[in-house]
């Protein structure tokens, strides 16, 4: 954690004169995408700031980014938190975040180079070699942003950032088990080989069905035995008795801005 921390310091002092709140916001979407940071938590301004080695207003300044961008709310005498979402709030993000990769893919597919699908196919041979679900999904969303980013449309890949910004309060329950991460990324290569092809509206179809196989698994309604590229089983919406979408009542943060962990 020292050295974490040293290195961190280092990036704050870099960028103190121009963009010191933005680098603030990103190392709060890394806590958050870590899952050091859950939906419900607290975020403690002040040890964050003693933490980074800066004034409070820094933070201020990007936990309200954070709130514009719908990943965290303030509670009125209790201050500022990691936004929860619910089931079915999740379950119709999902269904845009579907939509707009599978628009990616089709475009990615048509523009691709041997470079870009080379490098996409390393990717998918580091996501096979993780042990973890804390390895496998930071890599996992960075081979989306690399397939999304291969599309050209910024601003297609800004929509899809921000959605995906937001299902990271939820998103790693469904790969949890080593099974589901396996079937996962089996689906990335066959997603890449058909890039590899140029077969757009086959990607289009992959990465769509993709990420509806997510929402399956965060609904209870997708087999892990589901081969790559089946249709995935989605229920229209949870059914009776769904947990809610992240854990109530978390514990107090610590002096470093995170919450405890029993």
């Amino acid at each position: 954690m020292g050295d974490y921390t040293d290195a961190l310091r280092r990036r704050v002092a870099e960028r103190q004169a121009t963009s010191l709140p933005q680098l603030i916001v990103e190392e709060l979407e890394n806590m958050i995408i870590n899952g050091t940071l859950k939906g419900g938590d607290r975020i403690n301004e002040s040890a964050l700031a003693m933490r980074l080695g800066v004034s409070r207003g820094p933070v201020r300044e990007a936990c309200r980014q954070l709130e514009r961008s719908r990943l965290a709310e303030f509670r009125a005498n209790r201050g500022m938190f990691v936004r929860e979402i619910s089931v079915e709030q999740a379950a119709q993000l999902y269904d845009i975040r579907a939509s707009l990769f599978g628009l990616a893919g089709r475009l990615a597919a048509e523009r691709a180079g041997e470079d870009d699908v080379a490098e996409l196919l390393e990717v998918v041979e580091r996501l096979r070699d993780c042990a973890d679900m804390d390895h496998y999904y930071p890599l996992n969303v960075d081979l989306h942003r690399r397939l999304v980013a291969l599309s050209g449309n910024p601003r297609l890949v800004e929509l899809y950032d921000d959605i995906s910004k937001e299902l990271h309060l939820f998103r790693r329950h469904g790969l949890e088990p080593d099974a589901a991460r396996q079937i996962s990324n089996a689906q990335h290569r066959e997603i890449v080989e058909r890039i590899a092809a140029g077969d757009a509206v086959t990607v289009g179809r992959l990465m769509e069905e993709h990420i509806l196989a997510g929402k399956g698994r965060m609904l209870g309604g997708a087999p892990h035995s589901a081969p790559p590229g089946a249709p995935p089983a989605a229920p229209p919406g949870a059914p009776q008795g769904t947990p809610p979408a992240t854990p109530h009542g978390t514990p107090p943060a610590t002096p470093h801005g995170v919450p405890h962990k029993e």
